[in-house]
């Protein structure tokens, strides 16, 4: 992969899952959305997006390509081009959430990222 992620705000190389959770829920539901990238724990080479749902981490593997990156069934050229897409469209999620407010389908967008 071509992009350098050391430069990236939201790229966090070694932060561990644990705190990646506290990170993206600081501030309960009023964190929906708010994410970062880190290394995965488990998986050597991988990426992780770690993000709130409804003030709930969820996590999603990224497997890196030389030709970019796969994130469940989507392909990118970057881990930016990664952001940019669920900025505009909504992360697919294998169990939907509900959202109290409302009676259809919780949606999840990035929004802000945590600061490395």
């Amino acid at each position: 992969m071509m992009e350098s992620l050391l430069t990236k705000p939201w790229f966090h190389s070694q932060i561990s899952r644990e705190e990646a959770v506290l990170q993206v829920t600081k501030g309960g539901g009023d964190s929906h959305g708010r994410f970062l990238i880190r290394r995965s724990d488990t998986k050597d080479g991988e990426l992780v997006l770690t993000f709130s749902n409804q003030g709930a981490a969820k996590h999603l593997r990224m497997q890196i390509t030389r030709s970019g990156c796969r994130i469940q069934h989507l392909f990118f050229d970057s881990v930016s081009q990664v952001i940019e897409y669920f900025q505009k469209n909504p992360l697919q999620l294998d169990k939907p959430c509900f959202d109290s407010k409302s009676s259809g389908l919780s949606e999840v967008y990035l929004t802000e990222y945590v600061p490395f």
